[in-house]
């Protein structure tokens, strides 16, 4: 092949000859380089979809644990079924009252796909996407045959599938269990028993007013009014073989003054107090193990300097890394206020702020409760005008955390006020116990209505009467028709069950239980699972004691 040559005229005239490549070989040149990156794009396209594989992966299985452990634990620590999706159902849903008596429900968001969860009718994404989310449900006896029934169900299987992102990614299917604890209910008429004799004297010197609040597992923050008055707070660990008690970690939260505790859950091993602190000005505080085994608190807050008598706690709800709370107390100046109190959690931050503060009237020194009814409304009994038993709905809003009164409601206008408590029911029932002036111990069953929030009383009576002597009455709630009730009777420490038939809201009670024969001062209730209660009170010489109260007398099926 003739080779050829480039020539160019340099100076001097001298020609000079340089090689150059034909066209042939410019064409296999092309053809190589078109093979080398033929067989590399694939190669590369390869590692590609791998790499994106992998990740599409690694995102699903996250994704699947966290949702297969948060359906585990509140499905598991779920109190009743109110609402469930049939089997066939791939778009499934499911209703449920939590440990705190709140409705909550699982369903798919149309829009995004994601699995949400959260109160009824305010839930928020959980983790997906997801292609089925499918609820089958049992009673105690049958496995086999699946049921829709939410007054029979005992058992849940769940299915879901997620989506992998990845476009040759597979997608994951996860399924979980769980069985619902109202399965172990006491059948009615069952008895009360006192776990673990001798209970545990947690203060020897002084344990008033105690308040109780499950920080995690097993372990119960106590709050209370100890020596000299100062605020106090120590970790009750339970041992749920023998329901022996263990207390721990003391810890003096304020060393002036913390008189009428109040005690809410915000997060983990994280707690909210606001208490009457020095000088009687309303204090506030979180209290916090971020290392096992100490108590630690934040930084008070002086949220009223003037007067704060019987605060008392309601969540609210979380915002991000903010936990929003509605306070409520007496003034000592014929009136309740009301605000609300932000706890910012984060890694490196810890504060507290509240908002403005409202008031409404009420008459003498007055001892409120309060109860969540939803995110914006909570229900607070009180002892208002003429002396007598009053309830309201509060309304809190969100956009400058202002806090409005609706039309207060007169309980019981034939009986004077004293220490009322309060007890969901269901979404729109709440029972109401109180105190005569003359030491009967009464309850009543109050209606909201949700569309205007007005407060009716739908019952077969006035209201019952369950003793003719009680004080400092404690409610929490068994199952939907059963209420553990702990008071002070006669000096010593009583407790019955209230039975309620929804047919005529009427009432019946258990024969009263004495749990404490020496003397027994505010005693409190929190619920450890359904058949066991912790239970705090004042002893004799107003010493801190705690114990665990058992239901018995049969096991509904």
């Amino acid at each position: 092949m003739e080779e050829l040559y480039i020539y160019m005229k340099h100076r001097g005239n001298k020609i000079r000859f340089y090689p150059a490549l034909t066209m042939l070989e410019m064409v296999i040149a092309i053809a190589i380089m078109a093979i080398v990156f033929a067989v590399s794009v694939p190669q590369l396209r390869a590692l590609h979809n791998s790499w994106d594989s992998k990740a599409g992966n690694a995102e699903t299985l996250q994704n699947g644990r966290v949702l297969k452990d948060h359906l585990q634990r509140n499905l598991s620590s779920a109190t009743r079924i109110t609402a469930v999706s049939g089997q066939a159902d791939t778009n499934g849903y499911i209703e449920f009252l939590n440990n705190d008596a709140n409705s909550v429900r699982y369903d798919v968001n149309s829009a995004t796909g994601y699995v949400q969860f959260g109160p009824v009718g305010n839930p928020a994404d959980l983790a997906g996407p997801v292609s089925q989310l499918r609820f089958t449900c049992y009673d105690a006896i049958d496995l086999d045959t699946p049921i829709t029934d939410v007054n029979s169900i005992r058992f849940v299987k769940v299915e879901t599938t997620l989506s992998n992102s990845a476009d040759l990614g597979r997608d994951m299917t996860i399924a979980t269990q769980a069985y619902i604890r109202t399965n172990a209910l006491p059948a009615p008429g069952g008895g009360i028993s006192k776990l673990s004799v001798p209970w545990t004297e947690f203060d020897i010197i002084n344990g008033q007013e105690p308040v109780l609040v499950n920080m995690i597992g097993t372990k119960y923050l106590c709050t209370y009014r100890g020596d000299r008055d100062d605020g106090w707070a120590c970790n009750l660990t339970v041992n749920t073989t023998d329901w022996s008690i263990v207390a721990t970690s003391f810890l003096e939260f304020d060393t002036k003054s913390g008189i009428t505790p109040s005690v809410a859950g915000i997060k983990d091993s994280h707690a909210l107090c606001a208490y009457q602190g020095d000088k009687g000005d309303g204090f506030a505080c979180i209290i916090f193990e971020k290392i096992p085994g100490t108590l630690q608190r934040s930084v008070p807050l002086e949220f009223d300097t003037a007067d704060c008598i019987y605060p008392v706690l309601s969540k609210i709800y979380t915002q991000g890394y903010d936990h929003h709370f509605l306070c409520v107390y007496f003034n000592n100046a014929s009136s309740i206020r009301t605000l609300v109190l932000t706890a910012s959690i984060t890694d490196t931050v810890m504060q507290l702020t509240d908002g403005p503060t409202t008031s409404f009237t009420c008459d003498l020194v007055c001892q409120p409760a309060l109860i969540r009814i939803d995110d914006t409304h909570h229900l607070c009994a009180y002892r208002g005008s003429n002396l007598r038993h009053w309830a309201v709905i509060l309304t809190v809003n969100p956009s400058d955390w202002t806090v409005s009164t609706e039309t207060p409601f007169e309980v019981t206008p034939s009986l004077y006020a004293y220490e009322p408590a309060l007890a969901r029911i269901d979404d729109t029932h709440y029972l109401y116990a109180l105190t005569s002036n003359i030491g009967q111990g009464c309850v009543a069953v109050i209606t909201i209505n949700t569309s205007n929030w007005t407060i009716t009383k739908d019952t077969a009576y006035d209201y019952y009467q369950f003793s003719e002597a009680a004080s400092n009455i404690e409610l929490c709630q068994i199952d939907s028709t059963s209420f553990l009730c702990a008071y002070t009777g006669g000096g010593s420490g009583l407790a019955t069950i209230f039975t309620i038939n929804p047919g005529d809201w009427s009432m019946s009670h258990t024969a009263p239980f004495t749990f404490e024969t020496s003397f027994c001062s505010e005693p409190v209730l929190f619920k450890v699972d359904d058949t066991h209660y912790l239970c705090a009170y004042a002893g004799l010489d107003n010493d801190g004691y705690v114990g665990v109260l058992g239901l018995s007398g049969g096991i509904m099926p």
